[in-house]
């Protein structure tokens, strides 16, 4: 094709036009990407401040709590110094007073520190200041000043605990104080952590409107740098241009006028601008999900919710780490569309030794893992139960996300699809954007439960502790519980309620069944004979006394919208009932008892028989299981019995391991 004059000058000029278009245009692009990326960078740095300021703070709640519990720690360590019939070395109890008075000093220099900075507004770390409210915060100021009332008296009365030589008066009346002003100290650090996380979602608002602006602004300029150029420059032109060719036509239809065709482009700018936004919105939303006091689980289904169009999964579960030393990984909760229907009930409770599988690879590293082809991958290694599981369901590829605060483990989060090759390094830069808060989710669902559980749980064994020949029967117990509701659960008997997690309630408050026992007389509770019937009748108020004792604890904690010892309560109240109503304190029948303090009667009844109380010598293991078929359907209920028998072999195995343990106890 030949070119006249009138088009060559046509393409120089709008050689040239384009060319200072498009470097105007490459411009205001590049500003938008430095905005865009100055708001990734500000988003991080202000999540990676938010984390440290919230720890911080959690660890005052922490803190609060830890005083009160050593402080009771040293008055049952002085009790047991003082007790007529002590039983350990006094040196070992000096020793444990001198331990618990370290830490219990170190926990209130570290709170009255923390305090004392976040008074300012500010916080510490390595030397860099975070500020986090501003001198003219009104509410925060009334907040700090509620805590600072609160923490006043309870540190002088710590003080005054760690004073003391012995639990004299003065000593007693700290302890209440301290006791009295725990709960409500925590609520108030619960408070201040709860407005730090309100500022700091303030401050991120305010920062994305800003970006935003300039982001539209700077679009806005771009327009109008393509439009203006396009409208006063280059249609004029054409047009004048146009005129010249067609004059031209007429007196020379030779000249071939032919022009070049436009090419349409159309830019993905700000689609990229506001699937970014979009990202941070879904995360913001998750971080609310996780401070707002929802549950792991709740968090959890909010993600697989929230991300489907993020990450392409049909499957997301949890594992914990359980067992001695944490060396055990437990499937422990899990969420599935269609193509898996069954996988979380198939994995729930399923638990494998760490050692045996590639996880501790991934804790070492902290990074987490692809597996794009999970059948091609497991034929290269040993299967066990969990992959052998995931398999059969038809799971393809995964990713493995480690969750762990400060350097801990807490265990891994699972992202499963049915299609192999489904995931890249862009979903695994997803996931560690969400990471820190999914693992603070974690941590706080489980350190919450477990402090208090904790803190209880050495109520009960104060209560065991009044005897010291049953003191260990709370972990034999437990472990004949355990034991029992797995078997049930194995024989498909009452199987559509022995879930994972009502084993693992059963395992944690199966040695909460005698924690009334605090409330009965040594006189009683130690007597080597019979008891009359004004003390059996003082003895069986245990069983209430111990359930008001849990629902006491539970109100507590009902204050942040937690539930934790409802299953404890039931098993104190009701493991005294008996199948055919004749138990006590209320006297239920049948099914009526709760399934959970029926499995613990059968537990408790055959630990008490087989090993050695003050007023009896322990049975044979053959005698204790005649008296144990005796009381089916009269004490019992006739199902379990029936469980117990048919893996009788198993509580064997378990009874001689312990009588092997424990020779003094039978």
């Amino acid at each position: 094709m030949t070119h006249t004059s009138l088009q060559r000058v046509k393409s120089s000029w709008l050689k040239e036009f384009f060319r200072i278009r498009m470097i105007l245009i490459a411009a205001s692009v590049f500003a938008i990407a430095l905005v865009t990326l100055t708001i990734v960078f500000l988003a991080e740095h202000q999540e990676y401040e938010r984390n440290l300021v919230v720890n911080q703070l959690g660890m005052q709640r922490m803190y609060s709590q830890k005083i009160a519990l050593e402080a009771n720690r040293l008055g049952s360590v002085f009790d047991a110094i003082d007790s007529p019939s002590r039983v350990q070395d006094l040196d070992l109890l000096d020793a444990k007073v001198l331990t618990i008075k370290t830490d219990l000093t170190r926990s209130l220099e570290i709170f009255g520190e923390t305090l004392e900075r976040i008074g300012t507004g500010c916080l510490s770390f390595d030397g860099v200041e975070i500020c986090v409210f501003k001198p003219d915060d009104r509410e925060a100021r009334e907040v700090i000043a509620a805590v600072d009332t609160i923490w006043q008296p309870f540190r002088k009365a710590s003080e005054t605990v760690l004073e003391r030589a012995t639990k004299d008066q003065e000593f007693r009346k700290a302890l209440i104080l301290i006791n009295e002003n725990s709960a409500p100290l925590v609520e108030q650090s619960m408070l201040l952590s709860e407005l730090a996380i309100k500022r700091f979602a303030e401050e991120y608002r305010n920062t994305r409107s800003l970006a935003i602006a300039l982001t539209v602004c700077l679009a806005l300029l771009c327009a109008w740098i393509v439009v203006g150029t396009y409208r006063y420059i280059i249609e004029p032109y054409t047009v004048f241009y146009r005129g010249i060719t067609s004059l031209g036509e007429k007196f020379n239809p030779a000249v071939n006028a032919d022009p070049a065709p436009a090419q349409a482009r159309k830019s993905r700018l700000m689609d990229e601008v506001n699937e970014t936004f979009s990202i941070m919105q879904d995360m913001i939303n998750i971080v609310g999900t996780i401070y707002e006091g929802n549950s792991f689980r709740e968090t959890l289904h909010r993600i697989f919710v929230l991300f489907r169009n993020r990450i392409p999964y049909n499957y997301i579960g949890v594992a914990t780490f359980t067992g001695y030393q944490g060396k055990m990984l437990q499937a422990s909760w899990g969420e599935s569309d269609g193509s898996f229907p069954g996988l979380p009930a198939r994995l729930e409770g399923v638990t494998v030794d760490i050692s045996i599988t590639s996880l501790g690879e991934i804790i070492q590293s902290g990074q987490p893992r692809i597996i794009n082809d999970l059948p091609a991958y497991s034929t290269r290694r040993p299967l066990h139960d969990y992959t052998r599981i995931i398999l059969d369901e038809g799971v393809r590829s995964s990713i493995t996300l480690p969750l762990s605060v400060n350097g801990k483990p807490l265990g891994f989060l699972f992202f499963s699809s049915a299609q192999t090759h489904v995931y890249t390094e862009v979903h695994l830069q997803f996931l560690r954007n969400i990471r820190n808060a999914l693992a603070l989710s974690f941590e706080k669902d489980i350190f919450v439960d477990d402090l208090v559980y904790s803190s209880t749980l050495a109520l009960a064994k104060m209560a065991e502790a009044k005897d010291e020949d049953t003191a260990v029967h709370l972990d034999r117990m437990k472990e004949y519980s355990v034991l029992l509701a797995k078997r049930l659960k194995h024989h498909g008997v009452y199987a559509d309620r022995l879930s994972a997690e009502f084993i693992h309630s059963i395992e944690k408050f199966s040695p909460m069944h005698d924690i009334g026992k605090v409330g009965i007389r040594d006189d009683v509770l130690r007597k080597p004979g019979k008891l009359d019937p004004e003390e059996m009748a003082h003895m069986r108020t245990h069983a209430s006394y111990g359930a008001n004792v849990l629902r006491e604890a539970e109100q507590n904690i009902a204050r942040s919208g937690r539930t934790l010892f409802a299953m404890g309560i039931r098993i104190a109240a009701y493991h005294h009932e008996k199948w055919d109503g004749s138990g006590y304190p209320v006297g239920l029948a049948g099914e009526k008892i709760p399934l959970e303090a029926r499995i613990v009667a059968v537990a408790d009844v055959f630990d008490a028989l087989t090993t050695r109380r003050p007023y009896k010598e322990p049975f044979t293991f053959e005698d204790s299981i005649d008296i144990l078929k005796q009381g089916r359907g009269a004490h019992f209920d006739p199902a379990i019995i029936d469980v117990f028998f048919a893996d009788l072999s198993i509580f064997r195995e378990y009874y001689d391991r312990f009588k092997q343990e424990m020779k003094h106890d039978y």
